[in-house]
């Protein structure tokens, strides 16, 4: 296989090279250019495959240079790697459009620069990307963020992990990656303030953080020690400096720590903490509320202009409908939005569902929520059985139940 590939920076054929399998091409099977004359001029040589960067035409328009590459090689097969670098949602609307007419390949946008160079390996060879196996312990990630803010992710995503935690079975581990407004640690009162993200940036930019680091900087709540919160930052200004390479090194630890890591993110796709884990979960929940604001208009919107450029589709998806009235038709709204239900959670009466905490209390500990608690109980028994690897039933396994009852949920943290 001949590959002809373009990419403005320096050394990018060697981490494209260390990607590729023995059987793809080596390197005197590979034409590197940096610049765009370069590749015009090589294009006249026939190729198996032509990979190109879209920084090496900046200040031209995706029309003017990629149908002149199709009919320099019309027998080749074209693989394009957007520049992450400059965000334009027309020019890549313009961009994917052009390369579905012309036969070309895009990848994805939001992984991190060796998560690129895996896709775009996988794409040269005509391969679907390799998932890294091993003996280490993998536990799942659950991405857990909003259609419009304030549909209750934070309440979805804290009540939760509460409910996995006092059934005292799974390893439990969540995050506040909203890291503009991380609310977890005044919502459940945690106090101690020396423990946060915050205390583990250098390891993470330096890709050293071990589990013992991570399990120091979270807290546990009351007597539920198999959970683990790991709060937000209180230097809001600084969560633009969380790059895709830290968050996926801090999911990658959490993975070896946790048998469930809950990650409470941002509604908006323009940080790396919230792409990078929708991106890389095993499970996708979008809270919604029943409001043409909330899952038509802002999550339609957002998935229009930026997530569809992830590699992401709707059936990837759960939704979570939140703070429903019994008028409501969740299963036709998530057949409007093509995702399947993953819960349809009732209002709290008296204005109490509009938190996830309620007076220093937990809604999934008032004696006056039952109906949101069965609901949050439901979800708690999908991941348990994703976590345990059953595949059979819909509940807890016999013997393993813990206690109905608001009361038995309070012993959980009070003993």
């Amino acid at each position: 296989m001949k590959l002809l590939f373009a990419h403005p920076q320096a050394g990018a054929a060697d981490l494209l090279g260390s990607q590729l399998s023995r059987s793809g091409p080596d390197s005197d099977g590979i034409v590197t250019v940096q610049h765009r004359d370069r590749l015009f001029a090589r294009l006249e040589e026939p190729f198996d495959v032509v990979a190109v960067h879209t920084g090496l035409f900046y200040d031209s328009y995706p029309w003017d240079w990629m149908p002149e590459i199709r009919r320099k090689q019309p027998q080749a097969r074209v693989v394009v790697a957007p520049d992450e670098a400059v965000y334009d949602s027309f020019m890549l609307e313009a961009l994917t459009r052009l390369a579905e007419t012309l036969g070309f390949a895009v990848l994805p946008l939001g992984g991190t620069e060796q998560e690129t160079f895996e896709a775009l390996a996988a794409s040269v060879e005509g391969r679907s990307v390799r998932r890294a196996t091993g003996d280490k312990r993998s536990g799942i990630v659950v991405a857990v963020w909003s259609a419009s803010s304030k549909d209750g992710a934070t309440t979805v995503a804290v009540n939760t992990a509460l409910a996995l935690a006092s059934a005292n079975r799974l390893r439990v581990g969540l995050i506040d990656a909203n890291l503009r407004n991380p609310e977890i640690r005044s919502q459940l009162n945690l106090t101690e303030t020396d423990r946060s993200q915050f205390k583990l940036r250098p390891k993470l930019q330096t890709h050293t953080l071990q589990p013992e680091d991570l399990l120091d900087s979270c807290m546990t709540y009351r007597k539920m020690n198999g959970l683990h919160i790991l709060t937000g930052s209180p230097r809001r200004d600084t969560a633009l400096d969380m790059t895709p390479e830290m968050m996926a090194h801090l999911l990658q630890t959490a993975r070896s720590v946790f048998d469930v890591t809950l990650v409470d993110l941002n509604a908006y796709p323009d940080n790396a903490a919230t792409v990078c884990t929708v991106r890389g979960a095993d499970i996708r929940w979008l809270v919604a509320q029943n409001n043409y604001a909330s899952y038509r208009t802002s999550w339609r919107e957002w998935f229009d202009c930026y997530w569809k450029y992830c590699g992401l589709t709707p059936s990837d998806i759960s939704l979570i409908l939140n703070r429903t009235s019994a008028d409501d038709k969740p299963e036709r709204i998530a057949d409007a939005l093509h995702m399947s239900l993953g819960a349809s959670i009732p209002n709290v009466p008296g204005g109490l569902g509009m938190k996830a905490v309620h007076e220093g209390v937990p809604l999934y500990l008032l004696p006056k929520a039952e109906p949101f608690t069965e609901a949050i109980d439901g979800l708690a028994a999908s991941l348990t059985k994703r976590a345990e690897g059953d595949v059979q039933g819909t509940e807890l396994a016999p013997g393993r139940r813990h206690k109905p009852g608001w009361i038995s949920r309070l012993s959980a943290l009070f003993g």
